[in-house]
This record gives C-alpha cells, sequence and structure tokens, in this order.
C-alpha cells in the first residue's frame, strides 16, 4: 500500500514578512518542517507493514527540498518536490489543485493521504479538505489516532467536545492532529542511507498543468491587506467573601 504525506517547509513565523500581494516572503528565513506535517509522517510510519511506501510532496521553492530529505532521514522511501516559478502565491485552491493533480498522475495506487491539519505559517486548515473534494474522496480531520487492521483503517477524531471513531474506505485524505506519537529519531545507518535516495522535481510541464491554474494566477482568492491585531485585556479583581458584593460587583461589570 502506498501513503502520500503532504508536507511542508514553514519560515520561522517570528521572522515573516510580506509582499504586496499578501503572499509569504520565504527567502533569506530559517525554515523548518511543519510540525503538523511531521506528526501526519510519524503516523503514517506508525502503520506501515513490509511493502509499503510512503510517498512524501511538498510544495515550494528548491530550498524546500531539505525538509523532504529530513523526511527520508525520518523514513519516507522517496520523495517529490514541486516546485515552479509558476506555483508562487497560491491560494488553498490552487495549491490543493497541484497536489491532486500529482496524486492523480505520480500516485494513483494512493490508499491515505495524509495532511497535518493546518500549516504553521498560514494556519488555514483549508488545504485537506479541498485536495479530498479535487481528489473526490472522504475527508477525515482531527485525526488523533490511525489504527490498523486486516479489513483496513480506523481512525479517532477530536473535535474537542466530541471524540469519534470512524472506519476509513480504501481512499482518504486525513488531517492530522496532535496525538500520542512517540517522535524518532532517525538512526546513523537511516540518515546515511537517505542522504542516498534522489528527490524528484517536476514543474507545471511534468503535472501537465496550465499558467492559469496554478500559482497566484490560479488562485480564486486575493489577500487586499494583512494586519497584525494585538488585543489587550485588563483584569479587575474583587473581593470574593462577600457573595452579595461580588454578585453585584459582577452584574455592573457585565
Amino acid at each position: 500500500m502506498r501513503f502520500v504525506v503532504a508536507v511542508k517547509q514553514v519560515p520561522d513565523t517570528t521572522l515573516i514578512k510580506v509582499d504586496e500581494n499578501g503572499s509569504l516572503i520565504r527567502q533569506g528565513v530559517p525554515a523548518i518542517l511543519d510540525p503538523y506535517a511531521e506528526h501526519a509522517l510519524e503516523t503514517a510510519l506508525a502503520v506501515k507493514r513490509p511493502g509499503d511506501i510512503i510517498t512524501v510532496v511538498t510544495m515550494g521553492p528548491p530550498q524546500a527540498a531539505e525538509t523532504l530529505r529530513r523526511c527520508l532521514e525520518i523514513g519516507a522511501d522517496e520523495a517529490f518536490l514541486l516546485s515552479d516559478q509558476a506555483f508562487a502565491g497560491a491560494d488553498v485552491h490552487a495549491t490543493a489543485r497541484t497536489l491532486a493533480v500529482f496524486v492523480k498522475r505520480f500516485a494513483p495506487d494512493a490508499g491515505l493521504v495524509l495532511c497535518g491539519k493546518q500549516a504553521a505559517d498560514g494556519d488555514t486548515g483549508e488545504v485537506p479538505a479541498e485536495l479530498a473534494a479535487q481528489l473526490q474522496v472522504p475527508q477525515f480531520c482531527y485525526v488523533t489516532e490511525l489504527s490498523r487492521a486486516d479489513s483496513g483503517f480506523t481512525v479517532v477524531q477530536d473535535y474537542g467536545d466530541e471524540i469519534r471513531t470512524c472506519r476509513v474506505p480504501a481512499v482518504a485524505v486525513l488531517s492530522v492532529a496532535e496525538g500520542d506519537l512517540n517522535r524518532r529519531l532517525p538512526s546513523i545507518q537511516r540518515f546515511l542511507d537517505a542522504q542516498k535516495i534522489p528527490i524528484t522535481t517536476l514543474g507545471r510541464v511534468d503535472l501537465m498543468l496550465g499558467t492559469f491554474s496554478v500559482g497566484l494566477r490560479g488562485s480564486r482568492t486575493k489577500i487586499v491587506s494583512t494586519q497584525t491585531v494585538r488585543t489587550e485585556r485588563t483584569g479587575r479583581v474583587t473581593d470574593g467573601t462577600d457573595p452579595v458584593k461580588a454578585a453585584l460587583f459582577l452584574k455592573e461589570v457585565l
């Protein structure tokens, strides 16, 4: 069985700036493997069996290959970098479209497609749902546990006020939240072996996508402006030993 894990290289959020289009400026900013994406990879590794293949894919600039190399060191089997200047500025729709076409053309045998529930930079949490829609398969969000049986997979979804356990069909998209998994460190041998695994780079032409279906041109939303909102709250303290006075105080405040 093939697992496809969509990962992302994210910049240090304390150093992020945006351009005139509202897109993140990543050049010169230290980058890491997105924590949620790493957890999605760990989730796939936890249920992997002999003969299974874990494919990691990311869309980004050439330096995003560093993130894929990290995934290979952790335990992925193959890696694809979707990199093309035409992909720049993609919104949720254009990003999901590019990833969906990759899955259809280069991983058509994928059983499960796993993503982090959101990315640390954009933070929208919408790509997994859009990807599932474009692949026309079910999506299971807020996954905290994935278990495997002879008949298929079962997931536990944490909605905050509700915990749900579901059976997963043969093909589905999972968006993984935090779960009870131990993060692994690659062995020295795995680290050395990972350096020998090639990273395949694919562009717009390789995916047979038109110029107006990807990147900024293929986006259906446009960021008009961005700003940082700071909320300052001041607390008020009252003596709660007298219930009547405390109640009158709360009535006044509320």
